[in-house]
């Protein structure tokens, strides 16, 4: 009869334990609880981090051209209040509701972040998270000064991601920039910033 309760013991603090766990660092597909009754938040890539603040770009853009304005406007904010999204995370963030400045890009206070779950394809060692982050690092990108995540595509046979950005600075130029990345296994190097190995 002991043993039967030492078993079960264990299975509760087991079961305790690994649902405590997975509760961390946790991303979400779509919103849930307090957030799903708010509007819709500030959509975007995370291309940039300074201190606790990260820089935001919808990678959708909108088109004023028809007022004689940019015919590809991307919407992009620094956000402070913000020490935990990586760089390369697609996130929605709500902001305090205190003033936010307008020059571009824009500024906020967030106070709710959402982070969507990184993916990883099939045959791929890193996500698209990382594919993305080593894109912004390169030498290829050191010229785009708001860059703007188009699109992200691995393949499987040679090995490599293939990222597409633009700058939103000189977006109405058209200029795309394919920066390759090769798919390496990550390591965490620091804070919980992922390098390749």
């Amino acid at each position: 009869m002991f043993h039967r309760w030492l078993v079960y013991i264990s299975l509760l603090i087991l079961i305790v334990c690994l649902t405590g766990c997975s509760r961390q660092g946790e991303c979400v597909n779509e919103r849930t609880g307090a957030e799903s009754s708010m509007e819709n938040g500030f959509t975007g890539y995370v291309v940039d981090r300074k201190d606790d603040s990260i820089l935001v770009v919808e990678p959708a853009y909108e088109d004023f051209s028809a007022s004689a304005g940019a015919s590809r406007y991307y919407p992009a904010k620094w956000f402070s209040n913000a020490p935990d999204p990586h760089l390369g995370a697609y996130v929605e963030i709500w902001t305090d509701g205190s003033p936010e400045n307008e020059p571009y890009p824009g500024q906020a206070r967030a106070e709710t972040i959402a982070i969507s779950c990184p993916v990883t394809p099939v045959g791929a060692h890193m996500t698209d998270v990382d594919a993305i982050r080593s894109a912004l690092r390169s030498p290829d990108a050191e010229n785009i000064h708001i860059p703007v995540i188009e699109d992200t595509r691995f393949d499987a046979d040679s090995g490599t991601w293939t990222i597409l950005m633009r700058d939103a600075m000189t977006a109405n130029e058209g200029q795309v920039v394919h920066v390759i990345v090769k798919d390496e296994e990550q390591v965490e190097i620091q804070d919980g910033e992922w390098g390749d190995s």
